[in-house]
């Protein structure tokens, strides 16, 4: 597909969004609509994904559909399989490449740890907003991500997301980038390891130092008595 072609139709997703989400819960309406972040955001994958570019969300909307215009090899986790049947049906009639999005159904608590993920470019979290989702699709979802790759986070001012946003603004190993009431980016900078314990982690060192000290003392004291 040429580089025309791709523009012309991420033009069309982003003047035409899928019509995916039931406004009034699946059984209650036929009322379709679309839940979306803010334009920025979209600009923002739109700058960092092209052809090939190995990206995963968890969620699903106007985004996914947005990926597959961009050529990107996709993988979308959504818990409700009426949408994906809706947002492939949109893909056909707008002519969107189909090829490279794969949606995985079920809850990404559960679909993430197994999920087979090789280095991904672009992580999007936009799915289940109430704790501990976010932290659970950040952790299997990141841990993956290259080094220089971008997280994004939708709905930061969701108690949640807002707890994990404040982890990462303190964790040297990634870069915020963007940061609006709406969604915020992320560079991931250096490896991203989860073995380590409390007191090894840079970005809890607001925790009160003499709390710190008493737990690694506690600690060490351990190793040293064999424990």
């Amino acid at each position: 597909m040429s580089k025309e072609m791709r523009r012309s139709l991420v033009e069309q997703v982003l003047a035409d969004p899928p019509q995916v989400h039931a406004l009034d819960g699946e059984s209650a309406s036929d009322r379709l609509g679309i839940w979306r972040t803010a334009d920025s955001c979209y600009q923002l994958l739109r700058a960092e994904v092209g052809p090939g570019s190995r990206t995963l969300e968890t969620g699903l909307g106007l985004s996914t559909a947005l990926f597959a215009a961009l050529g990107a090899e996709h993988v979308c986790v959504v818990s409700r399989p009426q949408e994906a049947e809706r947002l492939a049906a949109y893909c056909e009639l707008k002519g969107l490449p189909t090829e490279n999005l794969r949606f995985e159904i079920g809850f990404s608590d559960e679909i993430l740890p197994s999920l087979a993920l090789g280095p991904l470019d672009l992580v999007l979290i936009d799915g289940g907003h109430g704790f501990p989702v976010p932290v659970i699709d950040w952790h299997y979802g990141a841990r993956t991500l290259r080094v220089g790759g971008m997280l994004v986070l939708d709905d930061v001012t969701l108690p949640a997301v807002y707890d994990l946003r404040r982890i990462l603004d303190r964790d040297p190993r990634w870069s915020r980038e963007h940061l609006t009431d709406k969604w915020a980016a992320y560079r991931k900078t250096g490896a991203a390891e989860a073995v380590e314990d409390w007191w090894e982690q840079q970005e809890w060192m607001p925790f009160p130092l003499p709390v710190r000290l008493k737990g690694l003392a506690r600690r060490v004291g351990g190793v040293l008595r064999g424990r």
